[in-house]
């Protein structure tokens, strides 16, 4: 049996050797968890960090050291003989980058991620190219030393806080391109003198403007239904505002502590959804409303525009542009406002155009073969028509792809435009014969197209079907 020294010799060892091994699996631990953080991108080249998710493609990244002077993000590099394209910019990866002063992003890179350049103070310029579909949340937030942006025409939509706290930005270009102006997208952006929002843009999210002191100016887009809660809230050198007839609702103090507010130009009729605070603490009692003769009464008796201190009907300008057609006509595409001196504003989209890198389980695509197109009017005394829109169909000439590849046969556009009421197909051979049933197959009846265009009434609201060829056509009326 073990004496009692060395059953103690043996405990005192024991205690000695669970101490050393504690201390050599600490040391294993933190060396794995060093090892990890050092090897957070997988490659270095020419001083920019990248990963490398899959074959043949790089994305940006944080690295070990912090991202400074001038840099520009190529669209592609070669590592080990192997070539890989730069196709994204990924959350966070020149954040807090105080030395970075300007940045280059050459045309493959389709996505900036959220926090990207955030907090970048020094940063005075930077290129987006063409190629860019998305800007992530608080992208540019914190970006004081950026002084201009231009939007390129392949983003749609701008997201929250993108360009929060740019306090040195005083011009921004917002492309045709773009639908949404996100959730304080441009908050206390405060030298922005100007901004100018297209017809594009539908939805302005609350706060998108929110203490942009040096803005003077804005004129919201016809295309803009609701001007939603401190969308415009303490700009206080906002002298005029211009509100289209296309807005049905108003949010909650949205033009609050405008406290320098003039003009407000309104040309809708009724805006009967209206939140509280609308005008807070912008002493519109000395301001001047600009309303439709038609309804000028109802602006002096009703709440809150009864609070101005003249209201008066607008003058010159009242007048809209006319709706513009849209047509097909000899190969060309082509638009007409019966407005005098109106130019056509338009975009054109594909729905078969995939943006970015795309996958399909079954590695077939079913193209729909045709664009969406809008367009808007514009004139000088006139305020912006109403957005057309049509669909621009492309058919063979005996109108089906049937038994024919789409590289060997002749093909045509057709354009269908729906407005009022009233279907307007053009396009067509003359005399063809476009006949148009309800989607329960009932007959509605057919047209004879004179000098390829035809026109056929129905009811708004309802759907038809065209049989132009041998193909149908689903057409929803308004």
């Amino acid at each position: 049996l073990p004496t009692p020294d060395l059953v103690a010799e043996i405990c005192v060892g024991k205690k000695i050797m669970n101490k050393r091994f504690t201390t050599l699996m600490t040391t294993l631990i933190l060396s794995v968890f060093f090892s990890i953080s050092a090897s957070a991108y997988d490659v270095e080249v020419d001083g920019i960090y990248y990963l490398i998710p899959k074959k043949n493609l790089a994305i940006v990244t944080s690295g070990d050291k912090k991202y400074s002077g001038d840099i520009t993000i190529p669209s592609s590099i070669k590592v080990n003989e192997s070539e890989y394209t730069v196709r994204e910019i990924e959350g966070s990866a020149f954040r807090d980058c105080s030395g970075l002063t300007s940045v280059t992003i050459l045309n493959s890179v389709t996505s900036i991620g959220n926090y990207a350049f955030m907090d970048c103070s020094s940063l005075t310029s930077i290129t987006i190219p063409n190629s860019v579909t998305s800007i992530g949340y608080y992208a540019f937030e914190g970006c004081t030393s950026l002084t201009s942006v231009t939007i390129p025409n392949s983003v749609t939509s701008i997201g929250e806080k993108t360009f929060s706290g740019c306090s040195g930005l005083t011009s921004v270009t917002i492309p045709n391109s773009v639908t949404k102006i996100g959730l304080w997208a441009f908050e206390a952006c405060s030298s922005l003198t100007s901004i100018t929002i297209p017809n594009s843009v539908t939805r302005i999210v609350g706060g998108a403007f929110k203490g942009c002191s040096s803005l003077t100016s804005i004129k919201i887009p016809n295309s803009v239904t609701s001007i939603e809660a401190s969308t415009f809230i303490d700009c206080s050198s906002l002298t005029s505002v211009t509100i289209p007839n296309s807005v049905i609702s108003i949010g909650s103090e949205p033009f609050a502590e405008c406290s320098n507010l003039e003009n407000v130009y309104c040309y809708a009729e009724r805006i009967t959804d209206l939140g509280w605070s609308i005008f807070r603490d912008s002493y519109i009692e000395y301001a001047t409303l600009h309303v439709p003769s038609s309804v000028l009464s109802y602006y002096q008796t009703t709440y809150p525009w009864s609070g101005f201190g003249t209201i008066k009907a607008l003058e010159g300008n009242e007048k809209k542009c006319e709706t513009p057609t849209i047509s097909f006509v000899d190969g060309k595409l082509t638009f007409s406002c019966e407005t005098e001196g109106a130019k056509c504003h338009y975009t054109i989209s594909c729905p078969d155009a995939a943006s970015g890198e795309t996958s399909t389980e079954n590695s077939s695509v079913t193209l729909n073969a045709y664009y969406d197109i809008t367009c808007y009017a514009k004139a000088e005394g006139f305020i912006n028509s109403d957005v057309a829109t049509a669909k621009l169909y492309w058919l063979t000439s005996s109108g089906t792809l049937e038994g024919a590849g789409i590289n060997n046969v002749s093909m045509r556009g057709i354009a269908i435009q729906s407005a009022g009421g009233f279907i307007n197909i053009s396009g067509l051979d003359n005399n063809e014969t476009v006949s148009f049933f309800a989607t329960d197959g009932k007959s509605l009846g057919s047209v004879t197209a004179i000098n390829g265009t035809t026109s056929f009434a129905a009811q708004s609201g309802s759907i038809v079907v065209a049989k132009i060829g041998k193909e149908n056509i689903k057409i929803a009326v308004k």
